[in-house]
């Protein structure tokens, strides 16, 4: 099917920048209408709306700061009032904070776990009684780090290790109803300044040699989203062999 999602209203936070944009945009393309979620990025989450609403679905942009549980609870209710209903909850969202142990106290701790990983529990357990009524699905996106942490990224490496432990427990506590799983890109859309030099020496260290694109994850997400129910509490790395080199 060209549209296997056709009918379907999805909720993706972080929906208007770089993977989480990919990720918009793929389940518009696959027929669903789509919540952009974002903190600060307003334009380029109405960009995204924009290019939407050119692949003829609907969208809306809602505001919401997910450190904070009440802006979690209301960017889900505010999904299902402004597109009629909720089916799919993609949590892409996140921080990425860089720091040595001894700069990340405890106030850089907090702000890891409480985007990355809390923000993904409560928007569940909001979203839980209208995703069973209707059959829906659960995404939470990690990374790599989560598997492999790389120094100075303490508090994101473990914050991403509590988001794939968060997609078990859901699998768990939501089924058979609602099938969660995960998404764990490998390296994808390296950060400005990134030298040719350095994008082919990670594209060697995997067997796919090759670095990710945010359309690989977008396409994991999909498959996830339309793909057999039977599918949960597993995350898919998409990293082109990486974890297992």
């Amino acid at each position: 099917m060209d549209r296997p999602l056709a009918g379907k209203i999805a909720l993706v936070t972080g929906g208007g920048v770089r993977v989480g944009r990919a990720i918009s945009l793929a389940l518009a393309a696959a027929g669903a209408d789509v919540s952009v979620h974002y903190r600060a990025s307003r334009s380029e989450a109405e960009t995204a709306a924009a290019e939407i609403g050119a692949l003829k679905r609907r969208a809306t942009v809602i505001q919401a700061d997910l450190s904070r549980p009440e802006d979690c609870r209301r960017v889900v209710r505010e999904t299902a009032e402004g597109l009629g209903s909720l089916d799919f909850l993609v949590h892409s969202a996140a921080n990425f904070h860089r720091a040595t142990l001894r700069e990340t106290d405890e106030n850089l701790w907090d702000s890891a776990m409480d985007v990355n990983a809390r923000a993904g529990f409560l928007m569940a357990r909001e979203a839980a009684p209208v995703l069973r009524e209707r059959g829906g699905r659960i995404v939470l996106i990690s990374d790599f780090l989560a598997e492999s942490p790389a120094r100075n990224y303490v508090a994101h490496s473990v914050s991403k290790a509590a988001v794939e432990g968060l997609v078990r427990a859901l699998a768990v506590e939501l089924g058979p109803e609602i099938p969660v799983n995960g998404v764990a890109p490998g390296t994808v859309l390296p950060p400005e300044g990134t030298s040719a030099e350095e994008v082919e020496r990670l594209a060697r260290r995997v067997p796919a040699r090759r670095i990710g694109t945010a359309d690989d994850v977008g396409a994991a997400v999909v498959f996830l989203c339309a793909g057999p129910a039977f599918v949960t509490g597993q995350v898919l790395r998409v990293d082109g062999g990486r974890s297992i080199v």
